[in-house]
C-alpha cells in the first residue's frame, strides 16, 4: 500500500473534493464516516465510460497483512476502465479472516460503501448502467448486495456466498464474536437475516440486479449450500423486482473446488460481461 498516494477526508467533504480531477495513477482515499474509515483504491481512466468495483474475500488474520484489504489490485494492468477497490471495515473489528461487509448494531458498512460509492462514481461521471461489480466467494457476497442497492449495476460473481451463516462455522461466528458479542449465533440470524442473506436482502428491496453466477459444479458445499437455496428462494420474489435474468454458467474443475477461476478466465469473463453493458 506504500506505493500508493493516501487522501484521508470527512464524508462531508466528498462532495466537494476535487482529488478526483487530473489522476493519472492509483491512490487509495480514506473516508471518515461517523467515525469508521471506509478505504478505497482507485485507478481513473477518464477515456473510459466504464468502470469495475472489486470487493475482497477472505484474507489471513494471522500473517503480517492487515487492512486495509485490496485483493486483484495487481490485476489493474489487465484493465483499461476505471477500477475501484473498497475494504472492508469490519475487518477492523477484530483479529477475522472475512467481515461480509456485515458492519455493527450501529452501521450496515456494505450500505456505508454504497453510499460512498454512488457518490464517487458521480464525481467521477460513470453510470451506474456502466458499473460491473465482481467478487469471489464473500467478495462475491458483497458484490451481489452492492447489486441490490447500486440499481442499475451489474454483478458478476464466482463461487459466492448467498448464506452467511452456511459458510464455516469458525470464520462466521469469529464475525459475529466480534461485531455483536451481546447476542448469540441464532438471535444475530434473526435480527439481521437481510445483512446476511442475499434473499433476505433482495425481498427487502424489493430489487434484483442483471447477476452472471459463475459457479464450480466440482464445489458441492458452494451448490449445496449457496447456489440451489438462492435458486430456490428467487420463486419467492416478485417478478417486478428483477432487472434482468439471470445467468448462471456451471463449469467443472475438481482441483480449484471453492477457489475461483484462474486468473486469465476470470479476466476473459469480466471483459465479457463489460463489452455487454
Amino acid at each position: 500500500m506504500e506505493d500508493y498516494k493516501i487522501y484521508s477526508i470527512g464524508f462531508d467533504e466528498l462532495q466537494r473534493t476535487d482529488i478526483f480531477l487530473n489522476k493519472d495513477k492509483p491512490f487509495i482515499i480514506e473516508i471518515n464516516k461517523n467515525g469508521v474509515n471506509f478505504e478505497f483504491l482507485m485507478r481513473i481512466k477518464s477515456d473510459s465510460d466504464k468502470a469495475i468495483i472489486f470487493g475482497s474475500g477472505a484474507y489471513d488474520a494471522t500473517s503480517d497483512l492487515n487492512p486495509p484489504i485490496f485483493q486483484r489490485h495487481k490485476w489493474m494492468k489487465h484493465f483499461d476502465e476505471t477500477l475501484i477497490y473498497f475494504n472492508d471495515p469490519t475487518l477492523y473489528l477484530g483479529k477475522i479472516n472475512i467481515g461480509w461487509g456485515f458492519g455493527s448494531a450501529t452501521s450496515y458498512y456494505l450500505e456505508e460503501i454504497a453510499e460512498i460509492l454512488s457518490i464517487l462514481l458521480e464525481k467521477i461521471k460513470i453510470d451506474r448502467k456502466k458499473v460491473l461489480l465482481y467478487g469471489s466467494s464473500a467478495g462475491g457476497f458483497m458484490a451481489l448486495m452492492l447489486g441490490g442497492i447500486l440499481k442499475g449495476a451489474h454483478v458478476l460473481v464466482n463461487n459466492p456466498q448467498t448464506i452467511v451463516w452456511n459458510y464455516y462455522d469458525r470464520h462466521v461466528n469469529s464475525m459475529f464474536n466480534v461485531t455483536m458479542p451481546a447476542l448469540n449465533r441464532d438471535e444475530i440470524i434473526e435480527t439481521y437475516k437481510h445483512r446476511l442473506n442475499v434473499y433476505e436482502f433482495y425481498k427487502k428491496n424489493e430489487y434484483v440486479p442483471d447477476i452472471k453466477y459463475i459457479q464450480n459444479s466440482a464445489s458441492e458445499r458452494d451448490i449445496v449450500a449457496h447456489l440451489n437455496p438462492f435458486i430456490l428462494s428467487l420463486n419467492k420474489l416478485d417478478q417486478t423486482f428483477f432487472e434482468q435474468n439471470i445467468d448462471i454458467m456451471l463449469y467443472a474443475d475438481e482441483e480449484l473446488g471453492h477457489t475461483p477461476l484462474r486468473v486469465d478466465d476470470t479476466v476473459y469473463y469480466i471483459k465479457d460481461k463489460l463489452n455487454k453493458i
